[in-house]
């Protein structure tokens, strides 16, 4: 409830008369800054959440519902990973590649190659890893940058 309830406000508060005033260019550099290390976008970025260049970005329902609620769909590609190691060691991230004798795990700031014979246990969480809540952080003008500049269908230049 609380999700549709700041979806709603975001839809009401960023009308495109409203996103027609955005700062693109403001709206590149929160990118890079918060969503960059895990999305790619024009070739640029993390590798940990989706590619967001083809996405349905275009769509500000699309945008907002996946920006608000992470975790309601996640794809299976992008589903986070908690390894138990026989150390005791836990390690979660996103599966990357896995052969008969390791496995690649992509965490937030590096890919680990582990030996499957050191992971004792391995669960699937159907949490997203993008946190909650992201937009609620930022004040208005920001929100509506980003989200313009996500929504924008060709790259723009970083601010001078």
């Amino acid at each position: 409830a609380d999700k549709k309830q700041l979806i709603e406000k975001l839809k009401a508060d960023l009308k495109p008369e409203v996103l027609k005033q955005a700062n693109l260019s403001n709206g590149r550099m929160l990118f890079t800054a918060v969503c960059g290390a895990c999305h790619m976008m024009y070739g640029q970025g993390g590798k940990i959440g989706p590619d967001l260049t083809g996405s349905g970005r275009a769509s500000l329902d699309y945008l907002l519902e996946n920006i608000a609620d992470p975790s309601g769909v996640v794809s299976a590609d992008y589903r986070m990973s908690i390894l138990t190691l026989k150390d005791g060691r836990q390690l979660s991230g996103v599966i990357a590649e896995k052969n008969e004798r390791t496995l690649s795990l992509r965490a937030l700031t590096e890919t680990m190659t582990l030996d499957r014979s050191e992971i004792t246990k391995t669960d699937t969480s159907p949490l997203s890893m993008m946190p909650e809540g992201l937009l609620l952080a930022f004040p208005p003008d920001q929100v509506r940058d980003l989200i313009a500049y996500l929504m924008h269908p060709v790259q723009v230049p970083l601010p001078k």
